[in-house]
C-alpha cells in the first residue's frame, strides 16, 4: 500500500478519465482537487470518470471532497461519477450515504439517478427525521 495519490488525467471519445492509485484522504484530497480543476478548466467534456479500480483507501475528508467537486462539476454541466471502486471504498462511500458517486444513467431514471438513490431519497422526505440536538435558542433558554 502506498501513501501517497498517484493521479492520471487522459481523455477519450467518451469523457475525460482520472485514475487514482493509492490513498485518498485528508492529506492528499487537494491532488485530486487540483487535477480534477485542471480537467474541468482545460478539457471541454459533459463527462468526468474517476477511476477507483487501483485506490486502496479512502477516508470521510476524500469522499466530502469528492463530494465538493462533484458539485462544482455539475455548476459547469459536466457529469462527475467514480468507476470501478474496490468493495471497501465502494462500502466507504456508501456508509457516508454519497451513493451520488457512484450512481450510473439508467433508460428509466432521470439522468445520473440510480433506484437505490432515488428510493433513499424518498425514505429520507418521508421519515421527517428530526435533529436529536436541541436548537441553538433552547439552549440558551436553559442557562
Amino acid at each position: 500500500m502506498t501513501d501517497k495519490l498517484e493521479l492520471r488525467l487522459y481523455t477519450s471519445p467518451v469523457g475525460v478519465y482520472l485514475t487514482a492509485r493509492g490513498r485518498l484522504d485528508s492529506t492528499t484530497a487537494h491532488q485530486l482537487g487540483r487535477a480534477i480543476g485542471v480537467a474541468l478548466d482545460r478539457c471541454p467534456t459533459d463527462r468526468l470518470t474517476v477511476d477507483f479500480a487501483a485506490l486502496d483507501a479512502i477516508d470521510a475528508a476524500g469522499i466530502g471532497a469528492l463530494m465538493i467537486l462533484r458539485t462544482s462539476a455539475l455548476r459547469r454541466g459536466v457529469h462527475l461519477t467514480v468507476a470501478d471502486p474496490p468493495p471497501h471504498i465502494r462500502a466507504a462511500i456508501q456508509a457516508l450515504r454519497a451513493d451520488q458517486l457512484l450512481a450510473t444513467p439508467s433508460r428509466d431514471l432521470p439522468d445520473g439517478a440510480s433506484s437505490h438513490h432515488l428510493a433513499n431519497r424518498r425514505r429520507s422526505i418521508a421519515a421527517r427525521h428530526h435533529c436529536l440536538r436541541p436548537s441553538t435558542a433552547a439552549r440558551h433558554r436553559t442557562r
